[in-house]
């Protein structure tokens, strides 16, 4: 029996490919920090977490039942191309395939489902990151720098990363395979782990496996850099307990916009450089 929080998600006015995709991250579901389960459409009521298609009549429907109910859901409005939300949290559909789960991480944080009072009323884009949430109190610029692991064999990528963290007040550690990782994970934590999805014979997943099942790196962000765009790469990084995907080449906004969100998971807000959270909540 798990300890951890446990959350119903239902979804309606969804494209069967797309609500396909969504169902096999369900079944892999084990790693992620809190537990969702895939409700079907007559448990709409009861859901803690509403996903609708507001370009569907059924998904207009399931959200206008979702804001009646005594105590609404929180509620995510899939978006078309022109960007128009109607919900708590907007978000393309794209987007939604890709981070789903910590999409839904980051809603239930954001409605208080984890615990904590609600901080977001009204409508919000998801893909605009942490917002408000790291920008007030005063930062503690005597703390210890945050730190990244990167598992990478190529030359380039590290020295690109390397300027890139040190613009944004973040210490980075390297190694170019599974064993070295490990070594150093063991030495020096570090706050977030950015591996190579391409590593030879599907080392670099098998990596991420190896650190969710270690009790003390369970809850440590996984970041996995792929060259390969597409839905099926980042699922495969999902089941692997990923917390997120980079493209490569990276882009220092996409780096840095993601970085941030994972930082957010592991430390408050007044131990992440001012330079990120200042930077965040624009």
């Amino acid at each position: 029996m798990s300890d951890k929080p446990s959350y119903t998600v239902t979804v309606a006015g969804l494209d069967a490919p797309h609500l396909r995709l969504i169902e096999v991250v369900f079944r892999h579901i084990q790693y992620n920090r809190f537990l969702f389960r895939l409700a079907g459409a007559d448990e709409h009521e009861s859901a803690d977490v509403l996903i609708a298609g507001i370009g569907d009549p059924v998904g207009r429907e399931a959200l206008e039942r979702a804001r009646a109910r005594g105590r609404p859901a929180a509620t995510i409005s899939v978006i078309g191309p022109d960007g128009a939300g109607d919900g708590q949290h907007a978000i393309e559909i794209g987007q939604l395939v890709r981070q789903l789960l910590p999409i839904l991480n980051r809603v239930v944080e954001l409605e208080g489902l984890a615990g904590g009072p609600r901080r977001i009323r009204g409508a919000s884009r998801i893909d605009r990151g942490p917002g408000g949430g790291f920008g007030g109190g005063d930062a503690d610029e005597g703390g210890e720098r945050p730190r990244v692991l990167l598992i990478d064999r190529d030359d380039s990528i590290r020295r690109q990363l390397a300027d890139a963290f040190g613009r944004m007040g973040i210490d980075m550690d390297t190694a170019s395979s599974s064993d070295e990782a490990l070594e150093r994970l063991v030495m020096r934590p570090a706050d977030v782990a950015l591996l190579d999805g391409e590593l030879p014979g599907g080392e670099g997943l098998r990596l991420a496996r190896t650190i969710r099942r270690e009790p003390d790196w369970r809850d440590l962000p996984i970041v996995v850099l792929s060259e390969r765009r597409t839905p099926l790469a980042v699922i495969r990084g999902a089941f692997a307990g990923c917390s997120a995907f980079l493209a490569k080449p990276v882009e220092y906004d996409d780096l840095h916009r993601t970085i941030v969100r994972q930082l957010g998971r592991v430390r408050t807000p007044e131990r992440i450089p001012a330079q990120l959270r200042f930077a965040a909540a624009r």
